[in-house]
């Protein structure tokens, strides 16, 4: 595949003449990615890095395909790692973009400008590193509307699928566990642990969960006894689960029908609200089936 191998430029309905090409590999070439770990692996070789509480070692920054942080503890020392990526560009004919680049200080401010390349590098107060939002003062409210307007657009996509009726409920939640859930939880790690943060996220995930219950919105349901109709048709009087843990006739617990319809979330549970025909699925077994 590689020996000798040429390329030729065509513009309009004029081919160039070949020309053989002595580095790189043809696009979509499998070696492509392997080659390519070699080639930057060492690219954070001398660079001083930054100490983190509980690691050995210094961590000089992060690589992700070709996307690159630096980590640095002074503006001293982000000039020298800069100078040290440069030496290394040079050595391997690299070429940089440093207007695609961007400098962002964490409490403090940089005391003289940052070149790459000869390339003057820019300061920001906010960059997007791998589709996280991240900013100098830590905030993630950006980061969550970014992720509640991603989950948004993606019920608004799978629209269709979640309202057909010849679909499976369980193999919608399984949708929504498995695509909405982890959109929306993406960086979770920084915002995960506030239930008032995540609530613009949790809003759009009920959504899509009231989408598949056929329920227009979900309302709190008085704390009294309430109706909960069965699979054989009988009414079950009062709100108790049964032994299973579902609602409805402890002996024959409606788990047969695969629509969920008139429900409403109350006190963490789905009950049966002016519907013939209720699953008895509790809220929690919705989000973990």
């Amino acid at each position: 595949m590689y020996d000798a191998p040429k390329i030729a430029v065509r513009v309009g309905n004029e081919v160039s003449k070949p020309t053989e090409y002595l580095c790189g590999v043809r696009q979509g070439c499998p070696a492509s990615p392997i080659l390519f770990d070699f080639y930057i692996n060492d690219i954070f070789r001398n660079i001083r890095g930054v100490r983190v509480p509980g690691l050995i070692s210094r961590i000089p920054g992060l690589l992700f395909a070709g996307d690159a942080v630096l980590l640095a503890e002074s503006s001293v020392d982000l000039q020298a790692a800069l100078d040290t990526i440069t030496e290394w560009s040079d050595t391997w004919e690299m070429a940089l973009n440093a207007s695609k680049c961007g400098i962002m200080t964490i409490s403090g401010e940089l005391t003289t400008d940052m070149t790459l390349q000869g390339q003057k590098v820019d300061s920001t107060d906010q960059y997007t590193y791998l589709g996280y939002i991240m900013n100098s003062k830590w905030d993630v409210s950006g980061t969550i509307k970014n992720n509640k307007n991603k989950v948004r657009k993606a019920v608004y996509a799978a629209y269709s699928f979640l309202r057909r009726s010849d679909v499976l409920t369980a193999l919608k939640i399984k949708s929504i566990n498995s695509v909405l859930m982890l959109i929306g939880c993406y960086g979770g790690e920084t915002f995960g642990m506030s239930k008032a943060r995540c609530k613009p996220i949790h809003s759009e995930i009920d959504k899509a969960i009231r989408m598949i219950a056929k329920v227009a919105q979900c309302t709190f349901a008085p704390a009294q006894p309430v109706n909960v109709y069965t699979t054989n048709g009988r009414p079950h009087q009062g709100s108790d689960e049964g032994p299973d843990g579902h609602l409805g006739d402890p002996e024959r617990p409606s788990t047969r029908n695969d629509e969920i319809t008139g429900l409403s979330s109350t006190g963490g549970r789905w009950i049966g609200k002016l519907a013939k025909k209720a699953t008895g699925l509790t809220f929690k077994q919705c989000i973990r089936t």
